[in-house]
Formats: C-alpha cells, structure tokens, sequence
C-alpha cells in the first residue's frame, strides 16, 4: 500500500511540474484575445464556406457548441502555440482527416534548440493493447512489447481519449494510426507541454506489473535516435524479383518533394510514369505471371499517378470513384485562378464561374487499360496496412471493387468514401496554415460507409520479427495458386 501512495503521490507532483513550469519560450510572441477571437471567427466562417460539408460528421449543433465554450474561453493574450492548441479542437471535431491545422513543427523545433524534453518511449498499438515499440530512456526495466497501462495515474485509454481531441480523423482506429506515424512523444508535448517526469505503471509479457517513474529525454536525443529507427511513410519506389514474383514499390504518388498543395510541381507525374514504364518493361522481359504490388506505409497522393500505375494491369475501364463532387468557394477560386493544368481545365472553368458556396458533380473520366501488348496479364496481389493513407487508400478499393487483385494485410485506417481535394488557407493574425477538404469522393462500388479497405486476406504484422509475415503469406499464396 505505501508503494501504492507513493506512486500516485509523485504522479501528483509530476503533475503540477508539468503544468507550473516549461523551458520553452520564455516570452514568446503573444496574441490578443481580440485577435485570437477574430482568428477563431475566420476559421469558422472560412470552413463553413470553403468545406465541403464542415457539419457532415458531427452536427452543426455540437460544433457550435464547442465553438462558443472556445470562444468564451478567450480572455487574456496567447501565444501561437497556445493558440493552435484552443483552435485545433475545433477544426479536429469535424473528423475528417484531411481537415486540420498544420502541426506546430516550427515551435518543436525551436524548443528542441532550447534543450525542450520529450516523452521517452515509442508507442504503437495492437489487439487494443497500447505497446513500447522502442525504449530511448536509461530505464532498462522497460523493454519492448512491454504494455502500458497508466501515465501519471491516468489509464492510458483516458489519456488517449484526450490526445484524439486533438487528432483530425473520422475514428479511433485512424487518430492511432497518426499517434503511431508522428510519434506518441512528440503528440504529448504538441497538445499537452513539456513534463520534466513521467510516473508509469507498465505489464510486462508474463503479466508482472511494475510502477516506474521514468524521466523525458532530451528532444534533440530522440530525435536523434528516430533517425536510427525505421520509418513508417515510405516514399521512396523501387521494382525487383522476388525469385519469379514480380515486386513494385510504387512510393508516394506525388513527386518527392516539399509537401506543398499550392505547389503545381508536387502533381507532375511525369517522373512516375517513366519509373512506372521501367518496372512493367522489366516485368515483361522477365516473363513474369505473378505480381505484388506494396501499398504499405504509403502516405498517399494524387490518382494521375496512380491511375497510370494501375491501368498496366486492368483488364477494363476504370474510375477512382463512383462519384466525385466539389464545393466551390472564394478561397478555392483563388487556388485555381493560378493553376493551368489542361486536364483539369473544365474543372477550373465550374470552380471560377459557379457562385460561391456551388456544388457540381465532376465528370469521372474512365481510365482505359494500357495496350494489350504492353499490359500485365498475370495475378496482382495489394499489400496494405494502417499505414496505407490517403489516395493509397483508394488505390486498393479501386483494385478490389473491379477486381483487378487481391488484397492482403489489414485494415486500412484511412477511409475509402472521404472529404479531400485539399487547399490551404491563413489565419489573418496568428499565420496558422489551415487544410480543408473541397470535395467528396464515394469508393467504385458505391459505399458511402466511413470505413478503411477490408482485404481478403487479413494478415497480421510482427513488428519484433525479422520476418515480413504479410510478404511471406503472400509469396505462400501465390505459390499454391500455381
């Protein structure tokens, strides 16, 4: 009983440190509360006007009621950071995962320079279980798959709960996700501030548990060593054998560059189409039947290049979606008047001419499949994971509803029928970057559900083995297809 007390009385101290006391910034820029409220009022007229349906997930009615407690809340200046985590919230409510506020990275990273602390574990998530992935504190008695049940006396679950306040996304399963690719660490000092300790009551693998006070790390130190650790976005494209399979990487389906919307360059698919020829010559050459397509960690992009990839193996016409409509707006036409992209020129002429606030269903262009004499006739078998974001998402719905493959892994946490089209806006006063969807795509076969890519073969994933469980599967698969 007294290790008991203890431990919650030095969570309780831990507590009130992290709450009284932050190296970061020690007078930052600060905003008035005139100014704030003016921003949280742009923000709300902005989305209104500009996304596609702000209210679709979550009623108007709830939103306006959390936008008038924020509102209210506003009573003294704030500082840029403070002001993203008041607004955030709000724009998170929505639950559309491509509607959010840029994360403060600039902040993190001056507050890394400033010697800043982080949380000291890696986290991921399985079974409902929330796992140390990697262990970057002194504290050799956590070790990985190790569960976490508390921090700071609070059971992770309820710390979660409030860390996805935060989250932009239509579920739980995805806001995890974001959790697992950003970094549990970097999420808690985003939303919550610096915390010097971190009381911890953890389950080891033979059901022992331990309550430990651990101290952060330096922000520079983990950062350091996530550059040691394998990411979990993979961009980069490649194409080989796997003895007598075909294997291809395909990457991000937008140019590897700076993530910028406004940025034409980021949507030439010129590059991915020369790779793309390369990889089926390739395969061609080497008389391949069998073909594995990895759509795993793939962050996503734009489907004129996936449309490409895909029209290599379908042996019909095909679209991304079964309907595609777009809401036009003053901020969206401002995007536009600068884009001179021929393909989307009767796109661009709807968005300028129609009235602000307009709708109009986009005509889906069907995409033929390449020349017979240049197409892969072969099986075609789509890896995927949670990871699988974005239009790589809707890549593999593409793949299953006409039936041009096979998907294997697990469920995507990105949903297939979603608000995106993204553009950005500012903020008048504080400069925060604002994403809002302008569009509504619904998957092929017409289900509307906000649900991720189901495959047929669900398959999991051991993180501590050397083994890729999913490719081995998969390889077995085809050779018993033979």
């Amino acid at each position: 009983m007294l290790k008991k007390i203890s431990f919650i009385l030095l969570a309780i101290l831990i507590i009130t440190i992290s709450l009284s006391a932050s190296s970061y910034g020690q007078s930052p820029q600060k905003y008035s509360a005139k100014e704030v409220r003016a921003d949280l009022e742009n923000l709300k007229d902005a989305m209104e006007a500009s996304n596609y349906n702000f209210y679709a997930l979550t009623s108007k009615e709830i939103m306006d009621s959390i936008y008038t407690k924020i509102k209210n809340s506003i009573n003294d200046s704030l500082s840029s950071l403070q002001t993203f985590r008041l607004l955030q919230p709000y724009v998170a409510l929505a639950g559309m995962s491509h509607c959010f506020m840029e994360y403060p990275w600039t902040e993190y990273r001056e507050y890394r320079k400033q010697n800043g602390t982080v949380f000291p574990l890696r986290l991921f998530f399985k079974n409902g279980k929330v796992l140390v992935r990697a262990n970057f504190s002194q504290n050799t008695q956590i070790e990985k798959n190790d569960e976490i049940l508390m921090v700071n006396g609070q059971a992770i679950n309820e710390l979660l709960n409030e860390m996805h306040r935060y989250i932009s996304g239509p579920t739980k399963y995805f806001k995890n996700s974001q959790i697992e690719q950003r970094e549990f660490a970097r999420f808690f000092w985003f939303f919550f501030d610096e915390q010097e300790l971190f009381a911890l009551k953890i389950r080891k693998i033979d059901g022992k548990e331990l309550d430990l006070i651990v101290p952060s790390v330096m922000g520079k130190e983990f950062e350091k060593k996530m550059k040691t650790e394998e990411s979990l976005l993979q961009t980069k494209r490649k194409f080989n054998l796997i003895k007598d399979v075909a294997y291809l990487h395909p990457g991000h389906f937008l140019n590897d560059i700076p993530f910028d919307p406004s940025n034409p360059a980021l949507f030439d698919n010129t590059e991915f189409c020369h790779f793309t020829d390369s990889a089926f010559n390739y395969f061609k050459k080497m008389n391949v039947n069998s073909l594995i397509i990895d759509l795993r960690y793939n962050p996503g992009g734009d489907n004129s290049f996936s449309d490409y990839m895909i029209s290599y193996f379908a042996d019909k016409p095909f679209s991304f979606a079964s309907t595609f409509s777009i809401k036009t707006s003053q901020i969206t036409k401002d995007y536009w008047k600068e884009l001179d992209v021929p393909e989307h020129q009767e796109v661009k002429e709807k968005i300028l001419t129609l009235e602000n606030g307009a709708y109009f269903d986009t005509p889906l262009t069907e995409i033929n499949p390449h020349p017979d004499s240049i197409r892969f006739k072969g099986k075609v078998y789509v890896l995927i994971n949670r990871y699988s974001y974005s239009n790589t998402s809707s890549v593999a719905a593409i793949i299953q509803d006409y039936k041009f493959g096979k998907i294997i892994g697990e469920e995507t946490a990105e949903v297939v029928s979603s608000y995106g089209a993204v553009h950005t806006f500012e903020l008048p006063n504080t400069r925060w970057n604002v994403i809002y969807p302008k569009a509504l795509g619904v998957r092929p076969n017409g289900d509307a559900s906000q649900r991720g890519v189901i495959p047929d073969y669900l398959v999991d994933e051991d993180i501590f083995t050397d083994k890729d469980e999913v490719l081995e599967y998969t390889l077995k698969l085809i050779e018993g297809a033979k």
